[in-house]
């Protein structure tokens, strides 16, 4: 299917999907950064810190498979891509009206952040299956590092403007919420915008069938190493996810961190991802996809740890210049990792699946992590998280072990 793509058509594409990325980022950041410290702010429980992240994931799981089929009906998949993301980002302007509530904020919020996941699940799903046939294998490490390398830049630009806005106005913090919210909308339009510009090869029906659910059903459990990836990537994501609640609330329960201080701690992120990205892209070139997963999910594993050991925010800034180098990693290789063992036929239905069970266990995993937390404490519950994705790492390892040298294993050169 590569070969089927002009040289031009690809340059093109990666040009467009890049400035897609950076409009993405200027939208998302104004927003998902601040939606857990929005909710602390407006006096969020445990539980409801709980449901904004594992809320999100159960919608998701309601629309995944009947939106995959929907979207594998479309020969050409950019339309209804583009349509579907701007539906998602138009919940943006809902998040807007939270501080303006006379009442019920925050379980407007938790519930605005979890429903704009139905149109925002099926967006992805249909972006990778998109972006899977507008950029080839062969190009796709450059492609990616140099829309990552970029993404990372802007996104660190607009969290530290964001953040010394907050700082800088303290007693309008409400109202910047509202006003920045809105901009990401703003920003989501030109995301778009982008989009559509990017070019789709077509494939016709005599090249490619549209699969029945019997067929793919009967194709995939016959798929060992998509099966195998899905395994590995499912034990590691439970034990990432189940951290994500509960490194909010050390930051700012424990350590008092302001909204300044948490653009702080993404752009330090952010910064690492961007250095880092070259790096990472050429031990895919040596390596392959699958050996830099394993070191990836490696650092990702360290981080709950560290952030028990962290008795200040200074510490904690320090935690995420590696996270943040560890997530350019992962941000690389885990998507071209599953495109790896996914086959061009059905690809949209094999991604769909591989995003449902990732999501039930983003449903379940933040949850357990409040549980241990409530009943054992934070640092317990964050041992228990980085010592669930070590054994993630592991099966990644061992995966790489069994499969290196086959087709599987996708040493692809860029």
């Amino acid at each position: 299917m590569d070969s089927k793509v002009p040289q031009a058509d690809i340059n093109h594409n990666i040009k467009y999907n890049t400035l897609n990325g950076v409009f993405a980022v200027l939208s998302t950041n104004l927003v998902m950064p601040f939606i857990a410290i929005l909710a602390l702010k407006l006096d969020a429980s445990n539980f409801q810190m709980g449901l904004i992240s594992s809320l999100p994931p159960a919608v998701a799981l309601l629309a995944m498979l009947p939106g995959a089929f929907f979207v594998e009906r479309f020969t050409t998949k950019k339309v209804v891509t583009g349509v579907l993301i701007l539906i998602h980002r138009f919940f943006f302007v809902l998040l807007a009206l939270t501080p303006l509530l006379p009442a019920h904020q925050v379980w407007f919020l938790v519930i605005v952040n979890g429903v704009m996941n139905l149109p925002g699940s099926v967006a992805g799903v249909s972006w990778q299956s998109f972006v899977a046939g507008a950029i080839p294998a062969h190009e796709r490490a450059r492609a990616f590092t140099y829309r990552n390398r970029l993404v990372s830049l802007f996104g660190i630009g607009i969290t530290m403007l964001a953040g010394q806005i907050f700082g800088l106005l303290p007693q309008a913090q409400h109202t910047l919420y509202t006003v920045f919210f809105l901009a990401a909308f703003g920003f989501a339009i030109f995301e778009v915008f982008f989009h559509f510009k990017m070019r789709e090869t077509v494939v016709v029906q005599s090249d490619l069938t549209r699969p029945c659910f019997k067929e793919v059903v009967s194709g995939m459990l016959q798929a060992k190493p998509y099966l195998v990836f899905c395994g590995c990537s499912l034990l590691f994501h439970f034990g990432w996810q189940m951290a994500w609640p509960l490194f909010s609330i050390y930051q700012v329960r424990n350590l008092g961190a302001t909204e300044s201080w948490i653009a702080i701690i993404s752009v330090v992120n952010g910064g690492m991802a961007f250095l880092s990205y070259g790096m990472w892209r050429r031990l895919v070139e040596r390596k392959g996809n699958q050996f830099a997963l394993v070191f990836a999910t490696l650092g990702i594993s360290s981080s709950p740890f560290l952030y028990a050991m962290s008795t200040s925010l200074y510490h904690v800034v320090a935690v995420n210049g590696l996270i943040g180098v560890a997530l350019a990693g992962i941000i690389l290789v885990l998507f071209n990792s599953l495109l790896d063992v996914v086959p061009d036929q059905g690809r949209t239905i094999y991604i769909a699946v591989y995003t449902m069970l990732i999501n039930l266990s983003a449903t379940i995993a933040p949850m357990v992590g409040i549980g241990l937390l409530e009943g054992a404490g934070i640092v317990i519950a964050l041992c228990v998280a980085g010592t669930i994705r070590l054994l993630g790492t592991g099966a990644f390892a061992l995966r790489y072990f069994k499969y290196r040298g086959t087709e599987a294993d996708s040493h692809t050169p860029v």
